[in-house]
């Protein structure tokens, strides 16, 4: 809250009602994915086999939260220490406007405590990593939509659809590759400009 002395003359807020910093679209968004959310449930579970939608649901939670996550969370931190280390700006020595206001300030009228310094500013970070996260979440996204037509489409693929079953795996790649090409070309473009200033 800070002193008194520095609330008076400031206008009183009311509290949204949700979170602060929530924009005004949120609320009917989240409706609407509820909304969306349950048109394909009555879908999937009206179909012939509403118990094997219900193991499918449930399996692919339990595959996420007890295989998936700790090998991505794993992968993630290896890469992220095989890469140099920095600062944000503002790590180096020197006074902040937050200081000189702490130091200007009457006594117990101090600023709140990172007030007028950046939200991180000095905290080390892992220099290009989201140059990997990214392309690698977006293949491995592509990977768990596409599973069955990439490892080898069923039988009944050609059957159902009329459509070949080939070549599924090679364009998976392919994507991966250009993820990762496009992405690579960004980083030595941020490289680039950081080298210049």
């Amino acid at each position: 809250m800070g002193h008194p002395a520095h609330l008076r003359g400031q206008p009183v807020r009311r509290l949204p009602p949700l979170r602060a910093g929530e924009p005004p679209w949120y609320p009917p968004l989240l409706l609407c994915s509820f909304a969306l959310t349950l048109y394909a449930g009555t879908r999937l579970l009206g179909g012939d086999d509403p118990l094997g939608v219900v193991l499918w649901i449930t399996g692919a939670a339990l595959l996420h939260d007890l295989v998936l996550l700790p090998l991505y969370t794993a992968a993630d931190r290896a890469a992220g220490a095989l890469l140099p280390r920095r600062r944000r700006p503002g790590a180096k020595g020197g006074t902040t406007p937050s200081d000189v206001t702490r130091a200007g300030a009457p006594h117990g009228a101090g600023a709140p405590h990172g007030a007028g310094a950046p939200h991180g500013a000095g905290a080390p970070y892992r220099a290009g990593i989201n140059h990997l996260r990214i392309p690698a979440l977006l293949s491995g996204l592509l990977l768990l939509v596409w599973w069955p037509l990439v490892t080898g489409p069923p039988a009944r693929f050609e059957r159902y659809t009329g459509l070949s079953g080939e070549g599924f795996t090679e364009r998976w790649l392919l994507v991966t590759a250009a993820l990762f090409a496009v992405s690579a070309g960004w980083a030595l473009l941020s490289a680039l400009r950081r080298a210049r200033h």
